[in-house]
C-alpha cells in the first residue's frame, strides 16, 4: 500500500511541477558527468593518437645502447607494434664535398603513428612514402641538396657505405621541436646500419624501439618493462612527457575539462540541495495530516524515501540517455567540423555518472528528509511548527562530505581535494560575511530612495538570513561561471597568442655572419619579413662560483648524502647554443635582476628555469669554454621566456662585448605563405650552407590540437552555464512561498499590482548586482591560483569582469525573480488567501 502511495504521490508532483527542479538537478548533474566523461574520454583519445604523431608511435623508448631481444619479443606477444630507429651523427660524402649530417635508420613499420612525406625535387610537390628507402637507398633532406650540390639519383657515401638517393626527404613526424640541431637528416633501411661500420664501441648513438597499440595492452607492457630500466641509460616517454608546445596543450586543456567538469557537478548538487530542501518544507502538511490519520513514523519514512528513489532512479535514467545523446551529437560535430574520426568511449563514465546521481541525492536530501518525517500532527492546527533541528550537525557532515568525495572523485588528488575544500569553506564564510554588509549597508541607501525601492530594502531586511544564504548561492554561481569564461579566454589567447596566423613556419640555421646582409636583402626585395638575427657560438659551461659542475649526475649521486650541495651542482652534460644582444629578445621578460644597456663589462642572462634547476641566483659566477678559451661572467638577470613562440630562445645571453669576437653562425625564422613554397629553392640557392627547417606539418598539428580542445572547452562552458543557471533558478524557486504570504498582506493593505512589481524586480536586481560584485572579487582570487598554480599561466587582472558580473548578476537574477514572481503578482487577493489556506 504505502508503495502504491509513493508512486501516485511521485505523479502528482510531477504533474505540480514542485520537482520540476530537483528532477533537473539530478538530470543535468547526470548529463554533464557521462556526456564529459565520454567526449573527454574520446576526445583525449582521439588528441594522444593525433598527437602521437609527434614521436611517430605511441610510447618510445631510447637507449644508448641496443636493447635485449627479450623486450622485444614481450612487445609482440602484447600484440603491439613495434618498429627500431637508431639516431646518430655521421659525415656524409658526394660530389668531392663532406657535410655532418643527422642519419637515421629505421626497420619496416616505421613511421607507427603520421606519415612521412617525400618529394621527388627539393621543396617540390609532396606526397606521402609508401613504406621506407629499400636496401641501398637513402632519402635526404632538401637543406642537403643545396649543401652538396646534389640531385636526385645521385650518390651519397655515409660510412663504409654508398647510397642512392631516390626521394626528397620532406617531413618527418617524429623531427620533434628542436631548431639548433641544424644537421640536415639521411634516412636509411635499419639492415644497412651494420654495414656503414658506423657503430662502435663508445659511440654516440641513440636507440629507440617504437610502440603502438591499444592502451591496456601499453599499460601493462608499460608495468613490466619499467621495473626493467636504468634511469641513466634509458627514457620512456609518450606525447604528453615533456616541455614541448603540443604537451603544454594536452595538459592545460585537461586540467581546464577536470575543473570545469567539477564545477558543473558541484553546481549541479547546490541546485538538488536547495530543490530538496524546498520540496521537503512544501510536504509539511502531507506528513502532518497522514500522522493524524494514524500513520506510522515507519510507514512515513518508506512512502517518501521510495517516492525520492523513484525521482533519482528516474532523472538519472534520463540523465543518462540524455548524456550519451549529448555526446553522440557532439563529437559528431566535431569529427565533421575538423574532419577526423574520434574513437569510441568506454562505459566507465555511465557508473561514474550513475554514481555522482545517486551521491548527490541521497546525500543532499538527507537532512530535509529527516526533517519532514519528524513534522508533528500538530502541525495541522499550528503552520509555524516545522521539523526538528537536531539534525543540522548531519546536513553540514552530509554536504561538506559529499563535496568533498566529489572533488577527490574527480581530481584524483587528495591533496587539491583538500585545498579546494577548505578554500571554497572559508570562501564561503566570507561571502556570506560579506552579502550581510551588504545588506546592512543597502538599507541605509533605500531609506532615500522611492517607494518601490523603500519596499524592496524593507524586504532585503526582513529575509536577512534567507537572502544572505540566497547570495552566496548566487555569489558562488556567478563567481563560477566568471571563472570558466576567463579560464577559457586565457586558455585560447595563450594559444592563440603561441600560434597566430604569421607565426614563423621557416628557422634558418648555420648562416655564416658574412651572408647575413645579403639574406636580408633577399628577404627584402621578396617582400618576406623575418625575425632578427641570433648569433650562434657552440660552449659549454663548466663552474659555477669557481666549483666545477658535474655534467654526468646518476640517480645515485643525486640521491647521496654524502657530498654537499654545493659540490653535487649538476650542469647541462651537453654543449649550448649561446647568443649575444644588447635589448631584450621577444617574448622574454626580466624577472630579477636588470637587462644590460650597451655595457662593456661581461654579463649573462639566464632563463627562469634553468635557474630554478641548477640553483643559480643573481651574482653567482658561471665559468664557460668556448673552443678552449675559459672566461667567468655574473648572472646580472634572470628571464621567462614563452618556449611556445615558435621563435629562437636561448638559455643563455650574454652582452655583446663578452662574446661579440667569438666566430659564430646565425639563426633566424621567417613566414612564408604555403602557396610561395616554390620560391624557397631559388631564395637560398646562393646559400648552399644554410640549413632550412619547415615548421609547417608541426604547426598544423599544433593548430588542430588546438582547434579540439577549443571546441571541448566551449562544450564544458555551456554544461557548466546551465548547472549555474539551475542553481539560480532553485534559489529564487525557494523564496517564493515566503514571498507569497507578503504578497497577500500587502494586496490586502492596497498595494497596487505595479508597485509590488516593481519592488520585487528591485529586490532582485539589487541581490544579482552584489552577488555580482562578491562572485567578481572571489572570481579574481581564485582566478590567481589556477593561472599561476594550475595552468601556468601569467596572472593578470580581468577588469571587463568587474562590469560583466554586477551587470549580468543583475539582470540574469532580476529577469528570474520578475518571471518567478510574475503569475503571483497577477492574482488577486482572494486567490493568493485561497492558496495559501
Amino acid at each position: 500500500m504505502w508503495a502504491s502511495i509513493s508512486w501516485r504521490l511521485l505523479k502528482q508532483e510531477l504533474r505540480r511541477g514542485e520537482l520540476t527542479i530537483m528532477a533537473a538537478a539530478i538530470v543535468l548533474s547526470v548529463t554533464a558527468v557521462l556526456s564529459l566523461a565520454l567526449f573527454t574520454e574520446r576526445l583525449q583519445g582521439g588528441l594522444t593518437a593525433r598527437s602521437a604523431e609527434f614521436l611517430a608511435a605511441d610510447r618510445v623508448l631510447s637507449s644508448r645502447r641496443d636493447v635485449p631481444q627479450e623486450w622485444l619479443d614481450k612487445a609482440q606477444a602484447s600484440e603491439l607494434q613495434t618498429a627500431q630507429r637508431v639516431v646518430f651523427n655521421s659525415m656524409a660524402f658526394a660530389n668531392e664535398q663532406l657535410a655532418l649530417v643527422d642519419v637515421k635508420a629505421v626497420s619496416a613499420g616505421y613511421p607507427l603513428r603520421g606519415e612521412l612525406l617525400i618529394a621527388d625535387q627539393p621543396y617540390g610537390d609532396e606526397r606521402v612514402a609508401q613504406g621506407i628507402p629499400a636496401a641501398g637507398e637513402a632519402w635526404v633532406a632538401a637543406a642537403l641538396f643545396q649543401e652538396l650540390g646534389l640531385q636526385v639519383g645521385d650518390t651519397i657515401e655515409v660510412g663504409d657505405s654508398r647510397f642512392e638517393i631516390t626521394r626528397v626527404l620532406t617531413y618527418e613526424p617524429d623531427v620533434g621541436f628542436s631548431v639548433f640541431t641544424d644537421s640536415p637528416n639521411v634516412l636509411i633501411n635499419y639492415s644497412e646500419l651494420q654495414g656503414t661500420g658506423l657503430i662502435q664501441p663508445g659511440s654516440r648513438v641513440r636507440y629507440n624501439i617504437l610502440y603502438a597499440g591499444a592502451s591496456d595492452d601499453l599499460a601493462d607492457y608499460e608495468a613490466w618493462l619499467t621495473p626493467q630500466l636504468n634511469e641513466d641509460t634509458h627514457n620512456w616517454r609518450s606525447v604528453e612527457d615533456g616541455d614541448s608546445p603540443l604537451a603544454r596543450s594536452l595538459q592545460r586543456a585537461e586540467r581546464f575539462m577536470l575543473l570545469a567538469s567539477l564545477l558543473g557537478v558541484v553546481l549541479a548538487a547546490t541546485a538538488v540541495a536547495v530543490a530538496a530542501q524546498r520540496y521537503c518544507q512544501r510536504n509539511y502538511d502531507v506528513v502532518a495530516i497522514l500522522k493524524t490519520l494514524g500513520a506510522e513514523r515507519r510507514k512515513i519514512q518508506k512512502i517518501f524515501i521510495l517516492h525520492l528513489l523513484l525521482l533519482t532512479s528516474l532523472s538519472i535514467g534520463i540523465g543518462l540517455l540524455l548524456g550519451w545523446l549529448l555526446q553522440a551529437v557532439v563529437i559528431a560535430w566535431v569529427g565533421n567540423h575538423l574532419g577526423v574520426t574520434l574513437p569510441e568511449g568506454s562505459l566507465r563514465g555511465v557508473g561514474l555518472a550513475a554514481g555522482t546521481g545517486l551521491l548527490c541525492a541521497v546525500m543532499f536530501t538527507l537532512y530535509p528528509l529527516l526533517r519532514l518525517i519528524d513534522v508533528p500532527p500538530l502541525r495541522v492546527l499550528n503552520r509555524q511548527l516545522g521539523g526538528a533541528e537536531r539534525w543540522r550537525w548531519l546536513h553540514w557532515l552530509a554536504s561538506g562530505g559529499t563535496i568533498y568525495a566529489l572533488l577527490w572523485l574527480y581530481s584524483g588528488q587528495g591533496l587539491l581535494a583538500t585545498a579546494l575544500f577548505v578554500g571554497g569553506a572559508v570562501a564561503a564564510a566570507v561571502l556570506l560575511l560579506i552579502s550581510r554588509v551588504f545588506i546592512k549597508a543597502s538599507r541605509q541607501a533605500g531609506m532615500q530612495a522611492g517607494s518601490a525601492w523603500r519596499l524592496a530594502m524593507a524586504g532585503l531586511q526582513r529575509r536577512a538570513q534567507a537572502n544572505s544564504v540566497q547570495m552566496l548561492s548566487f555569489s558562488t554561481a556567478i563567481m563560477l561561471l566568471l571563472l570558466v569564461l576567463a579560464l577559457r579566454y586565457d586558455l585560447l589567447e595563450d594559444w592563440q597568442r603561441q600560434l597566430p596566423d604569421d607565426a614563423p613556419n621557416y628557422f634558418l640555421v648555420n648562416v655564416a655572419q658574412s651572408d647575413v646582409p645579403a639574406l636580408q636583402q633577399r628577404f627584402a626585395e621578396r617582400d618576406i619579413e623575418a625575425n632578427d638575427m641570433y648569433p650562434v657560438v657552440p660552449g659549454r659551461m663548466t663552474a659555477v662560483n669557481a666549483v666545477p659542475v658535474v655534467d654526468e649526475v646518476t640517480k645515485e649521486e643525486r640521491e647521496s648524502e654524502q657530498a654537499p650541495q654545493s659540490e653535487q651542482r649538476e650542469g647541462f652534460g651537453r654543449e649550448l647554443s649561446l647568443t649575444w644582444r644588447d635589448t631584450l629578445p621577444p617574448n622574454n621578460t626580466i624577472s630579477a635582476g636588470q637587462w644590460w644597456e650597451e655595457d662593456p663589462k661581461p654579463q649573462v642572462s639566464i632563463e627562469s628555469g634553468v635557474a630554478e634547476r641548477l640553483r643559480l641566483t643573481l651574482g653567482d659566477e658561471l665559468t664557460f669554454n668556448i673552443g678552449g678559451e675559459v672566461f667567468t661572467v655574473p648572472v646580472t638577470s634572470i628571464r621567462e621566456v614563452n618556449w611556445s613562440s615558435m621563435q629562437p630562445n636561448f638559455f643563455m645571453i650574454f652582452n655583446t662585448a663578452t662574446l661579440s669576437e667569438f666566430p659564430a653562425t646565425y639563426i633566424s625564422s621567417f613566414n612564408l605563405p604555403q602557396e610561395r613554397k616554390s620560391e624557397l629553392y631559388e631564395l637560398f640557392r646562393p646559400f648552399p650552407q644554410v640549413s632550412l627547417i619547415d615548421l609547417d606539418a608541426i604547426i598544423d598539428q599544433l593548430r588542430e590540437v588546438i582547434a579540439q580542445v577549443s571546441l571541448a572547452i566551449l562544450f564544458v562552458l555551456v554544461l557548466v552555464i546551465l548547472a549555474g543557471i539551475l542553481v539560480l533558478l532553485a534559489q529564487v524557486q525557494a523564496s517564493l512561498e515566503e514571498r507569497e504570504k507578503e504578497l497577500v498582506i500587502l494586496r490586502t493593505l492596497g498595494a497596487p499590482a505595479k508597485l509590488l512589481r516593481r519592488s520585487v524586480t528591485y529586490e532582485f536586481v539589487i541581490l544579482g548586482a552584489i552577488s555580482g560584485v562578491i562572485a567578481t572579487l572571489a572570481m579574481e582570487l581564485s582566478l590567481w591560483i589556477l593561472q599561476t598554480q594550475v595552468f601556468e599561466l601569467e596572472a593578470t587582472l580581468h577588469w571587463r569582469f568587474w562590469l560583466v558580473g554586477p551587470l549580468a548578476g543583475a539582470l540574469v537574477v532580476g529577469s528570474m525573480g520578475r518571471l518567478a514572481c510574475t503569475r503571483l503578482i497577477r492574482r488577486n487577493t482572494a486567490q493568493l488567501i485561497r492558496r495559501l489556506a
